[in-house]
């Protein structure tokens, strides 16, 4: 059974698809959601293959509504969580703390990094997480 879910999101695309994937399965187990962003050590900006969620405020407005968003869809409970750090050490860092059911996240984020099917990110916390794991391309 599926009573907690983590989504990793940095606001990409497949991000979107794997937010759309997770509240898939948040209704159809009961499930509560906590988004995680990790907020990198030096900003990122969209021209270099960075996120456009680049200062703080945009960050928690971009998790404030994509929580509403949920909660619009049914979701009783929706938890945002920002951390700062490599984002593959702070999805799997929370990952282990908060132990969910199951970790979602896109396959490819704004990272610059064009490796075959997975970015960099969504390889190495497949490797990493002891909990299973969902990429959504």
């Amino acid at each position: 059974m599926i009573r907690h879910i983590l989504l990793a999101t940095d606001g990409s695309r497949a991000a979107d698809r794997a937010a759309d994937f997770a509240a898939l399965l948040a209704l159809r187990f009961g499930a509560e959601l906590t988004l995680l962003y990790a907020e990198g050590p030096l900003p990122r900006h969209p021209e270099a293959g960075g996120s456009e969620l680049s200062a703080p405020e945009s960050v928690h407005l971009f998790l404030s509504r994509l929580a509403d968003r949920l909660h619009e869809l049914g979701i009783a409970i929706v938890d945002t969580k920002v951390v700062e750090g490599p984002a593959v050490n702070v999805i799997v860092g929370v990952a282990e703390s908060r132990r969910p059911d199951v970790l979602v996240l896109g396959a490819r984020g704004w990272g610059t990094w064009q490796g075959p099917g997975l970015g960099s990110v969504s390889m190495a916390v497949l490797q990493r997480a002891e909990c299973p794991v969902m990429v959504v391309k």
